[in-house]
């Protein structure tokens, strides 16, 4: 059972997924406004028992510019939890990835960093060396095969090329990493439910 909540804008579009805590939290804090629990479950306390938050909505619309955080997490959900040179995608006995036998492997070495930038070599754009467009997933062997070295040096082709999602992209990372209960399919798009 999921203690996740779905965090909706004032337009009932997903926002990101929130610990019940939280969701609890802004619901006491009269931020937001409960659409749908969770059958069947309550939180209780000795002067109030709410419904257990599925889905919640802002009560006023945040605006938000967009951009999809750069994390670890998000760069293992943009590349497919897989390593971008070898297509290994370690996976549980359930199917669920195992993130903790991944890396991330900067495509041009922090060692060639100038200022804490790097030039692209398939773009010749200067770019920070932590940077969506400079990071990938990577499996340990291949990791350590690369080493400070471009792909081409070390004899590895990129499967993709490293770039920052896009808005509705994100969406879809947003929900690549968690499960999704039937609650929340209403409130999401086709592509993620």
């Amino acid at each position: 059972m999921t203690h996740d909540v779905l965090l909706l804008n004032a337009d009932y579009s997903p926002v990101r997924v929130v610990d019940w805590r939280r969701a609890v939290s802004l619901l006491l804090d009269e931020k937001v406004q409960l659409v749908a629990g969770y059958e069947g479950r309550q939180i209780r306390s000795p002067s109030a028992t709410l419904p257990w938050p599925a889905v919640v909505t802002l009560r006023q619309y945040a605006r938000h510019r967009g951009k999809v955080c750069f994390s670890r997490q998000n760069v293992l959900a943009r590349d497919g939890w897989a390593c971008q040179y070898c297509g290994e995608s370690p996976r549980s006995r359930s199917g669920r990835p195992l993130p903790s036998l991944l890396t991330m492997d900067h495509v041009v070495p922090r060692a060639r960093s100038e200022g804490g930038q790097v030039v692209l070599p398939w773009s010749g754009r200067p770019v920070p060396v932590t940077s969506w467009e400079n990071i990938v997933t990577a499996c340990r062997p291949c990791n350590q095969r690369k080493a400070a070295k471009l792909p081409e040096e070390a004899k590895m082709v990129l499967r993709t090329r490293p770039r920052r999602p896009t808005p509705w992209e994100g969406v879809r990372l947003l929900f690549s990493r968690v499960a999704i209960p039937e609650e929340w399919k209403d409130y999401l798009p086709e592509a993620a439910a």
